[in-house]
């Protein structure tokens, strides 16, 4: 079951200094670039989600195989192994201070859809809401880790992390249902503000960008795409909120209540995540590209035109803002330095 990564070389500790003991010199900081290390963890299926933990020392996967995995990056092999799942695992996370992950399942019409939340010392189960209908699409913790939000088709829940008790339902409507709240379509990403506990987004396949506030139990701000959405997140500030899909990329001004910018681009993107303070995001699409953009002008920094065969599913960043990691439908996940990115940028630049 364990991986076999002999070229490891130490992921986890790339910063390197050379000394030079001549009168007068300076120390230099020298920056050692790893390229981008690829693993199996899908068992040759699907990979739809993948999350590193606060300490960037493990990745977690799910997907089609219906398994929850979690690898050891610095050993360069799985640690643990869930049994198999009612369903394929859609979503993974780690809780930001680490004493929890969290998965859910997929529906595959027989009321298998679940969300479970497991003690990451021990991997024991803590808490499971199972047998439910509809897709859980997504699990995120909130940023201090003491709530758990589950979006499934048209509605979002949050609980309490330590004991699973529901504390919010945000109420949603298939799509022939006529309602003045919710999204009326599969809720496929949620953003947490880190300046205001208080406020969330949500994005769908219903076209719409949501903000919502949680003393006031309802959406207060709704912003409408042309194109369904595949995933979002918001500035270090919550100024603006970026999301993603079908044929663009959209930033919109919290302040202004209008788009600031579209970025058109060919394909569908699936996956999106900001990194070092979102001073890059990096998206990824349904052909195996993933794009490195500078957030201050929205000007690539990088792409990888084919990162993995059968599209990239998921993507997320560690908390240190070193590493990002991608998961894609060929079942494999790959671990990138973001300085390796950065020091081959290549020469593009397309500005929208």
């Amino acid at each position: 079951m364990g991986i076999n990564l002999r070229a490891w070389r130490g992921l986890m500790g790339i910063l390197t200094v050379s000394l030079c003991f001549s009168c007068g010199s300076k120390v230099e900081p020298k920056i050692s670039l790893e390229p981008p290390k690829s693993l199996e963890s899908g068992d040759k299926k699907l990979i739809k989600s993948v999350a590193f933990s606060p300490d960037g020392k493990f990745i977690i996967t799910g997907g089609q195989n219906k398994k929850i995995k979690i690898i050891d990056l610095p050993a360069g092999q799985t640690s643990w192994e869930s049994a198999e799942q009612p369903d394929a695992v859609l979503s993974v996370a780690f809780s930001p201070d680490g004493k929890y992950f969290a998965a859910t399942c997929g529906d595959n019409t027989q009321n298998t859809a679940q969300v479970v939340v497991y003690d990451a010392a021990t991997k024991a189960e803590v808490w499971g809401k199972k047998g439910l209908t509809n897709d859980v699409q997504w699990v995120k913790f909130s940023p201090d880790g003491k709530t758990v939000a589950v979006a499934n088709y048209f509605s979002v829940t949050f609980y309490e992390a330590a004991t699973g008790k529901q504390t919010y339902f945000f109420s949603g409507h298939p799509m022939e249902v006529a309602a003045p709240y919710g999204h009326v379509g599969a809720v496929t990403d949620i953003a947490f503000s880190t300046a205001d506990p208080n406020k969330f987004v949500t994005v769908g396949w219903d076209r719409n960008v949501k903000i919502w506030d949680l003393t006031e139990g309802h959406e207060i701000k709704t912003f409408p795409e042309a194109d369904p959405i595949n995933a979002c997140f918001m500035f270090a500030d919550d100024r603006k909120i970026v999301t993603a899909g079908t044929g663009s990329i959209h930033v919109w001004n919290r302040e202004t209540n209008l788009t600031d910018t579209i970025i058109g681009y060919e394909g569908d993107i699936q996956a999106m995540c900001g990194i070092r303070d979102k001073e890059y995001f990096i998206t990824g699409d349904e052909t195996g590209k993933i794009v490195v953009w500078k957030t201050a002008d929205y000007s690539v920094v990088r792409e990888w035109p084919r990162a993995h065969q059968m599209g990239v599913w998921s993507l997320n960043a560690s908390a240190d803002g070193k590493y990002f990691v991608s998961a894609g439908g060929d079942g494999r996940v790959t671990v990138w330095n973001l300085d390796y990115a950065m020091s081959r940028a290549d020469s593009v630049n397309m500005k929208p």
